[in-house]
């Protein structure tokens, strides 16, 4: 089963249990597959993942539940794989079966009592608030959001796809996009089957602006980065191995160094360089 049919099979199993959630919305620079919306209005990332559970990806995993709370600043998260031999509820890592059971006790419902009234929806982009007669209205049986606007801006991520460099896209690139009113986007190669090479030249041709992070010199980001260069993408360069190790036509580059482990330090100087290429003011 490919991703988008395992999506929309979880996306099935929300609806038929009355479970109030939002596709593939913008928040804290990420666009997670689903927020679900809980009754007293608390906020559960769930993610999908494609992933074989072997070779260290059930660790990555449990790692990315703790991002995803941190970047979207939700009450918690969930992340779905198919093929795990065993649920870890309380790392937040399990298969489609134990979805509904997981959220109805984070939610402290009976998993075969009645569907909740609606939660509050997460608050839109714009920041505007509803007003006191919609508040007002009754409750509605809880139903899924429409699908995101496809205006939203997108900050394309150059980078390695090894978990080690997961806390850089998290902390630090999602935090940089969303102070510039864009969402970040990297492709997983784990979990792409078709053309890679082309939808990662779609993505950075649909970019606002991407970022390339240069470490070890990847191939790949190399290719990356020469791309966007090509099509004059504004492109902010930071990396976290010596920088004369880069190409020599590389390693002149204008590139914010950062320690891998100090993230959080990457945020703010990265902000502020990708403002400064989207000409924005700080």
């Amino acid at each position: 089963m490919d991703t988008k049919k395992f999506e929309n099979q979880l996306e099935n199993i929300l609806r038929d249990a009355h479970i109030a959630y939002r596709r593939q919305p913008s928040i804290g620079g990420l666009r997670p597959d689903f927020i679900v919306i809980g009754p007293r209005g608390e906020k559960i990332v769930l993610e999908v993942k494609m992933w074989d559970p072997r070779g260290g990806n059930t660790a990555r995993a449990f790692r990315q539940v703790q991002l995803y709370k941190k970047a979207t600043g939700a009450d918690q998260a969930l992340i779905v794989m198919p093929d795990l031999k065993k649920n870890y509820k309380r790392r937040g890592v399990i298969k489609l079966d134990a979805v509904v059971p997981t959220l109805r006790k984070l939610f402290k419902q009976p998993e075969n009592g009645q569907p909740a009234a609606p939660a509050r929806p997460l608050p839109e982009p714009s920041g505007q608030k509803k007003s006191e007669s919609a508040a007002a209205r009754p409750h509605r049986a809880p139903r899924p959001a429409s699908e995101p606007a496809a205006s939203k801006r997108m900050v394309f991520a150059a980078m390695p796809f090894a978990g080690e460099y997961d806390d850089t896209y998290f902390i630090a690139m999602s935090h940089a996009a969303e102070q510039v009113g864009a969402e970040c986007k990297r492709v997983d190669l784990k979990e792409f089957s078709d053309d890679i090479v082309t939808e990662i030249k779609r993505l950075i041709q649909s970019s606002t602006a991407v970022i390339v992070d240069l470490s070890e010199a990847k191939p790949n980001v190399l290719y990356e980065a020469g791309y966007a260069h090509a099509l004059k993408k504004p492109t902010v360069h930071i990396c976290s191995t010596p920088l004369s190790e880069l190409p020599f036509d590389v390693r002149n580059w204008n590139t914010i160094p950062y320690n891998r482990g100090q993230t959080a330090l990457l945020k703010e100087p990265l902000t502020r360089r990708l403002k400064a290429v989207m000409g924005k003011k700080p």
